[in-house]
């Protein structure tokens, strides 16, 4: 009775090791990198058995080669490579094993793109974002404050809230009517000509409330608005006396009081 007992786990240790006595749906390598008892089997109803070794390396391996590093064959290994080495292949940089690596600010910034979310990049994650503007308006980006000067260096860069609190000078307002009625520049003096440029926006400008007369009288519609009721008392009477329009709007009633005096 223990001779059967032995004889049959031995028949079902061997058959588990290794199939007997089977089609293959093709032939063994001849020197395989690992035993056929560890791959995984499989019988498939019309084709017979198959087999297939584990899709990994060794940690040997993933270290000796490093192009292997990121990839579904090493990613369950914990290993490092030297900041050197991670240099040198920049492709690594941003992966696991380049994570404890402390990068020169010159690299990560030659490299911002791939290295925005590096670990070893982040102490110049201002310089990374301000490097490249898909980058100052990415996710990554979100909530760093730029300074002053990366602010005013690109208009692109100006309109994002990155730059929310940064004054700009009167010399970068004037860049565009866009950029001038930003919070930015509301402590600008504009130049009158910049104000009084036909751009009816410019009502807007904080920059620009000194010349609001000015602006106001070139638009029969401005001149009737509720922005320009503060104007009243400022507005010119040769402003108001060029256009009959102009003179008998709202704009004008402080400055002509005698309507019969406007221009026909």
């Amino acid at each position: 009775m223990i001779t059967k007992v032995t004889y049959l786990i031995a028949t079902i240790l061997s058959v588990k090791a290794f199939p007997q006595n089977i089609q293959l749906l093709s032939q063994l390598p001849s020197d395989p990198i690992e035993q056929p008892d560890s791959w995984a089997w499989g019988r498939h109803p019309k084709e017979g058995f198959g087999y297939k070794a584990r899709n990994s390396l060794t940690l040997e391996q993933c270290i000796d080669n490093p192009e292997t590093a990121g990839t579904v064959h090493c990613d369950g290994y914990d290993y490092s490579y030297p900041v050197e080495l991670c240099i040198s292949m920049p492709r690594l940089a941003p992966l696991k094993v380049c994570a404890d690596a402390e990068f020169p600010k010159d690299f990560c910034v030659a490299n911002a793109v791939k290295l925005i979310k590096a670990n070893g990049c982040q102490s110049y994650l201002t310089d990374l974002c301000t490097a490249d503007v898909s980058l100052a308006v990415s996710s990554d980006c979100a909530g760093v404050k730029f300074p002053a000067s990366a602010c005013t260096s690109n208009a692109n860069f100006a309109i994002l809230d990155n730059c929310k609190g940064v004054e700009f000078p009167a010399s970068f307002c004037t860049t565009s009517v866009q950029i001038a009625l930003l919070d930015n520049c509301k402590d600008a003096k504009l130049p009158k000509e910049f104000c009084v440029n036909g751009d009816l926006r410019m009502i807007k400008a904080k920059g620009c409330s000194k010349f609001l007369g000015d602006i106001c009288s070139q638009s029969l519609e401005l001149a009737n608005s509720a922005d320009c009721l503060p104007a009243q008392k400022s507005v010119s009477v040769f402003r108001c006396t060029r256009s009959r329009d102009i003179c008998l709007s709202q704009l004008c009633e402080l400055k002509v009081r005698d309507k019969g005096s406007c221009p026909q």
